[in-house]
């Protein structure tokens, strides 16, 4: 196996842990905050989940807009796209579970796309990363998908167990 072939696998499993966490999630599931909590609710954490991956390939590896920006999805959910350097606070918008996981396959379908026409050495590429750092495209993508998306599916699992339901399903 490549490393390409490598990298495909570890998302396709990091993918799979996401969907399966928020899976079965109600509108007041996603949208529940525990008083006292500093944890926020399901929707923003699975939405920012969703966006890393985005940025990573598209605004990190490719430099092109992120797909939540050229597809339209802000305007499709009534979101005021952030200005520069900031960010949009989820936890103040409501768009149903159904128009999220429709943008995170659009996300995960650009990512299968990149790794369809890249190769090993595509991974090498040198990244500016935070404080004017230098990192590999592969490390990039261990850190911003295969390591925060697992930690964020972990996050949602955990809430839903608090609430009493099932985080994932194995």
């Amino acid at each position: 196996m490549n490393a390409i072939d490598a990298t495909r696998e570890t998302i396709g499993l990091v993918h799979d842990y996401l969907e399966a966490a928020i899976d079965g999630c109600e509108p007041e599931t996603l949208t529940r905050v525990f008083p006292g909590a500093t944890i926020g609710a399901i929707l923003p954490i699975y939405i920012h989940a969703v966006d890393s991956e985005d940025w990573c390939f598209q605004q990190l590896i490719q430099n092109k807009p992120k797909l939540i920006e050229s597809s339209k999805w802000y305007e499709r959910w009534g979101v005021t796209p952030p200005g520069l350097g900031g960010e949009v606070d989820w936890s103040k918008v409501n768009v149903p579970l159904g128009e999220l996981r429709e943008y995170a396959k659009a996300v995960y379908a650009a990512t299968d796309e990149w790794l369809n026409r890249a190769t090993d050495a595509d991974l090498d590429q040198q990244i500016d990363w935070h404080s004017g750092q230098k990192k590999s495209a592969a490390w990039v993508i261990a850190d911003t998908v295969h390591v925060h998306l697992s930690f964020h599916a972990g996050e949602i699992s955990s809430l839903k167990g608090v609430m009493g339901l099932k985080g994932l399903p194995w």
